[in-house]
């Protein structure tokens, strides 16, 4: 995330869980997005993948938070595990949220 003024901002998820990587910034490459491994805004709702274009709908990205996703339509930072419409994966992705923000601490 680049510019500050124009992204949310969760200062408790920034002091529980933390920045992803190097205060924010993802240094190396990501090969999925988070709409490749099936994600999507809770709130938007939205289509994953559109059959009749063949494209994925890239309104998430992952955040600069440790284990959230960032929505460029709401300009909001949702946990990954309530953007994981697959309830077990949903829980796998919440206790290694937990277990790694634990790490932190």
């Amino acid at each position: 995330m680049n510019d500050k003024q124009i992204y949310s901002k969760n200062e408790r998820a920034e002091k529980i869980v933390g920045f992803r990587g190097n205060k924010g910034r993802i240094n190396g490459i990501i090969f999925d997005q988070p709409c490749e491994l099936g994600y999507k805004c809770p709130v938007c709702n939205n289509q994953v993948y559109n059959e009749e274009c063949g494209m994925y709908d890239e309104q998430l990205e992952w955040s600069e938070y440790e284990g959230f996703l960032w929505c460029s339509v709401c300009n909001k930072d949702y946990p990954s595990a309530l953007c994981q419409p697959d309830i077990n994966k949903a829980i796998e992705i919440y206790l290694t949220c937990i277990e790694e923000a634990k790490k932190i601490k």
